[in-house]
């Protein structure tokens, strides 16, 4: 994903612009339509990216290690640290997606 420099934009008009975007998937109404949106706006590599790090949370949850997921996802520690930090200390978006990941999966 392309840099910007967070400090040029306010932080209300961040918010407001997260929840446009929110509103826009929210809107779209089927994975389909999200699934076309999601490749049309970020490239190969911001997709995988984003899904790595749902991985790295579910098994971070699943108590694995930092060696086993590097391993097996191919990333570094920071990554992972990063990722724990906001499973641990974050606003509960990890948990909810992993949970709602393992209901659908059941």
């Amino acid at each position: 994903m392309g840099r910007y420099d967070e400090k040029r934009i306010s932080y209300a008009k961040q918010e407001r612009l997260l929840n446009l975007f929110c509103d826009t998937i929210c809107d779209l109404n089927n994975k389909i339509a999200i699934r076309n949106f999601l490749k049309d706006l970020l490239n190969r590599n911001e997709r995988a990216m984003l899904a790595r790090r749902l991985l790295i949370a579910e098994m971070l949850s699943d108590k694995r290690s930092y060696r086993e997921i590097s391993e097996r996802l191919r990333c570094g520690s920071a990554t992972i640290s990063r990722v724990q930090r906001w499973l641990n200390f974050g606003r509960g978006g990890y948990q909810a997606a992993i949970r709602l990941r393992r209901d659908v999966n059941r």
